[in-house]
């Protein structure tokens, strides 16, 4: 028992000073509790896939209310054509999110196969269509109604009625070079130019969803061909990677590598030597 007053009011202050640190510090863990909720809630995005007659609605809503809008404008837009669904109820999202999705929607019916992404700052749209002009009508008529901060991108590949999205696509490989994929030296790390011209690989594999996708990895004849044979898979394997991060499915995809066996340059030149170090790409129809 504590009989001196001094003594017992020390122990006092510290019996309170020690409560209002334990206050304090469950103040900060709810806080950081708080925080860590807000760190986790994920950002809004939303896709519309438009492919083989079927059209599929994934991503993030207001409301069971914002679902139903959807599922009724799809039903107008897309009369007859199977419908998937995979909603996530997030709320708190950008004020002009229901009408531009409500847009696109009515946008795509309008394509031969297309998708869409749009998250908060960016929309980006590959499709095919027969009809440039009233597509290109309709993307400015959405582009003006969102905020001038949201990036607008809209990759379109402009066909015949008469003539198949597979013959399409088929016309399209023909012309397609996505131009040189290089790497850094002795590794397979990409250099900054291969990316946009993997991207656009990425955006007609995308469109044409039915294609296969060949890619075949060669090196000069420096150094010893069983370590170019590998380095050769694994710079393919390497593309194929990033393919697969774009959203390109993998059993599309074959990689191969053959090292030096099929040079197309006269490997006694530094000119030739980076002309055999390359990555070849084909496309074709399944």
């Amino acid at each position: 028992m504590i009989k001196h007053p001094a003594t017992r009011l020390v122990a006092a202050v510290l019996v309170v000073a020690g409560l209002a640190i334990a206050l304090l510090l469950n103040r900060d863990d709810a806080s950081d509790e708080r925080q860590t909720e807000a760190a986790v809630v994920p950002a809004p995005r939303f896709e519309i896939i438009w492919r083989h007659g079927e059209l599929t609605l994934a991503g993030h809503t207001l409301s069971t209310n914002h679902e139903q809008e959807l599922l009724s404008a799809a039903a107008k837009a897309f009369p007859n054509s199977p419908l998937h669904s995979r909603f996530e109820p997030l709320g708190a999202v950008p004020v002009h999110w229901a009408d531009t999705i409500t847009s696109l929607i009515y946008l795509l019916a309008d394509t031969v196969t297309a998708d869409a992404t749009l998250t908060a700052s960016e929309l980006h749209i590959r499709s095919i269509s027969s009809d440039a002009i009233h597509l290109q009508n309709r993307l400015d008529a959405l582009t003006k109604a969102l905020p001038p901060t949201i990036k607008v991108t809209a990759e379109n590949l402009l066909v015949d009625t008469d003539i198949d999205a597979s013959a399409a696509c088929a016309k399209a490989f023909d012309s397609f070079d996505p131009g040189p994929i290089n790497f850094e030296e002795s590794s397979a790390e990409f250099r900054s130019s291969a990316f946009p011209r993997l991207d656009r690989l990425i955006a007609l594999a995308r469109t044409c969803s039915q294609s296969r996708i060949s890619i075949t990895g060669h090196t000069d004849a420096s150094g010893n061909e069983t370590s170019n044979q590998q380095l050769s898979l694994i710079r393919a394997e390497a593309v194929a990677d990033y393919l697969v991060a774009g959203g390109v499915e993998r059993d599309r995809l074959q990689a191969a590598g053959v090292g030096s066996t099929v040079p197309v340059a006269d490997d006694s030149t530094r000119y030739g030597r980076s002309l055999n170090r390359r990555i070849e790409i084909a496309l074709s129809n399944d």
